[in-house]
């Protein structure tokens, strides 16, 4: 995969667009605090016309989120003695 869509989370979504996979990890600067509110992130890519109808979502967060409503493929990246506040429908994936 050549690029992926970031959309970081805060009081509001800020699209960061279609990034080199290999600028993302260590590379991007993180926009905003924290992402507490996540669906208004989730609806941005849901509704965007240029993010393909069968692309999946990975969400990476810290736990302390709202619950999310996704209707597409998706996982969650949480740290390992994380956990989300809801029962989470696809996989997660635990980061040491």
């Amino acid at each position: 995969m050549p690029a992926a869509r970031v959309v970081f989370c805060d009081a509001h979504p800020y699209d960061a667009g279609y990034l080199p996979v290999e600028q993302i990890a260590g590379r991007v600067r993180v926009r905003g605090r924290g992402g507490t509110v996540l669906q208004p992130g989730i609806h941005l890519l849901e509704t965007a016309r240029d993010f393909p109808a069968a692309a999946p979502v990975l969400l990476i967060t810290d736990g302390h989120c709202d619950a999310v409503r996704i209707r597409r493929e998706h996982a969650f990246l949480i740290p390992e003695a994380a956990r989300l506040p809801f029962t989470p429908r696809g996989p997660v994936f635990r980061l040491r």
